[in-house]
Parts: structure tokens; sequence; C-alpha cells
């Protein structure tokens, strides 16, 4: 039996507004499900405040990724999260800043600066992660868990800005950013870097 033309315009009107409402559907519960996913996805920890109090932290993003030492350097804890602050202050030698982090995924971290001034410290030489006694140059240098390590040179470069250098309460606070580089051609790049320490406190 053939429908009059007036009943197939209603079933076709009817069947277009079904699909455009569940496409909407669709869209609909896609959209929330993405929301739900984005609420639900660990986004890790937040990098430290960039203070002058000598309040002990550190922090940057290797690579992207937040860090913060949350681990210590040897089988006995002797060495903590974060270590150093100001080096051979009233020895012979000129004082410096030395500062060696460790996180419980075995990576670490040291920033060596061989003056102590508040202001911009480029970390632009050859050299080698070696005691300040054999007269370094500036660096920054990064182990990652594996075991790859990478420091600053001549092509990978970077800075740190000490903002408070005060030898009397020991706070030492700053901001630093690099890139490091090894041998074989690996690298790493360090953002977003800050600290505020009290070298009174700290191990060295």
């Amino acid at each position: 039996m053939k429908l009059p033309l007036k009943y197939i315009d209603l079933k076709k009107c009817f069947t277009s507004k079904l699909k455009n409402q569940m496409k909407n559907a669709n869209l609909y519960l896609s959209t929330l499900v993405t929301v739900l996913l984005l609420w639900s996805c660990d986004k890790g920890p937040d990098l430290t405040p960039t203070t002058q109090e000598g309040k002990n932290t550190f922090s940057c993003k290797v690579n992207g990724k937040v860090w913060i030492p949350d681990g210590t350097g040897d089988w006995f804890g002797v060495a903590k999260a974060i270590n150093g602050g100001f080096a051979g202050y009233g020895s012979h030698n000129p004082p410096t800043i030395h500062l060696w982090t460790y996180s419980k995924d075995n990576s670490e971290m040291h920033i060596f600066l061989k003056t102590i001034e508040v202001g911009i410290h480029d970390l632009n030489k050859d050299t080698y992660r070696i005691d300040r006694d054999f007269f370094p140059e500036n660096y920054g240098w990064y182990r990652a868990a594996d075991g790859t390590s990478c420091i600053t040179n001549r092509n990978q470069r970077g800075s740190v800005t000490v903002t408070k250098a005060d030898t009397i309460s020991g706070v030492i606070s700053g901001t630093f950013e690099f890139e490091g580089g090894n041998s074989l051609g690996q690298r790493v790049k360090i953002t977003d870097g800050r600290f505020d320490v009290n070298s009174r406190t700290l191990n060295f």
C-alpha cells in the first residue's frame, strides 16, 4: 500500500530530527567524558613559590615536567634533599655558592657559582662538576634517574639570577634556567627554576 505524500514528508522530518538529537547527545556525552577525564588527571606537584626568606625550597621544570627534590644522596640519609649554600666564606678562597639536590628517583641537580654577588650569573663555559678548590666555572648540572648526566657548556647555556645573598643570615635566593648537554649528544632543558635556602641550616 502506498502512503500519501504528507505522511512520507512527516516521516522524513521526524527521522531527520531524531538523527540531529542523537548527534547532539553524542557530542554532549563526549564533551562530558573529556571534562571528567581532565578533572581526574593528576596534574602533579606545583612549583615552589619564589620567596627570599630562607625556607629551604628548590624546584624547576625538567623538560617541561615539575621537578622537586625529595630524596637523599646516600644510604645513610646524611645528604638531604637540598644541600649546600655559601662555600668557603671566610677562607682564603673567594666565597662561592654551591647547591646540590636529590630526588627519590635518583635524579639530582647541582648549581655552582664562583661568586656570590646579587645579579645574573651566566652558565656558558666548558667546565666539570668538580670541587670548588679546583676552581670550576659556573655550571648547572642534572643527572636523570637512568644515570644520564648533562652539564652547561659553551653551547648549552643558561643563567642563575641571585636575588638575595645575605652572608649574615645565610639566606640565598634566586631563579635559574639552563640547557645541559654531554658528549653523547644528549640534552636536557631546565626552566622556571627557583630556590630559597638558608645556608646555616643546610648540610654542606
